[in-house]
């Protein structure tokens, strides 16, 4: 009877050193990188400044809504505001997702760029 339950031998690395040795990167690919985290906060910076105008627009429409008199033009503001509002969240929300992740992606490119000065000197 064969025995399904001996452990194989595992080996994580070719070399046990490579676990310990620096990654290691090339300086073109690190600018490719931060060149394109600094697209993406950028994209981000974009869509986050007007969705935030525009969530301020709506909750100011809205507000105006709530104090007017007339049923209509109350009406007319609070629908539009909602409606400003809502996609001033829909642009601010992966504005600022983008813009924090850019500008992680680009320290992270920054801090290798500068481990890989320091190593070289």
């Amino acid at each position: 009877m064969v025995s399904l339950a001996v452990p194989a031998a595992v080996h994580g690395q070719a070399r046990p050193d490579d676990a310990l040795s620096p990654a290691r990167v090339e300086p073109a690919q690190l600018q490719r990188s931060y060149r394109r985290a600094n697209w993406r906060r950028n994209v981000g910076i974009s869509l986050a400044a007007p969705g935030l105008a525009l969530a301020i627009l709506g909750s100011v429409l809205v507000g105006y809504g709530a104090n007017d008199q007339y049923f209509l033009s109350a009406g007319v503001e609070l629908a539009t505001g909602a409606v400003v509002g809502g996609l001033g969240v829909v642009f601010s929300i992966p504005g600022v997702v983008l813009w924090i992740m850019g500008q992680d992606d680009m320290d992270v490119a920054t801090w290798r760029k500068k481990q890989l000065l320091e190593i070289r000197f």
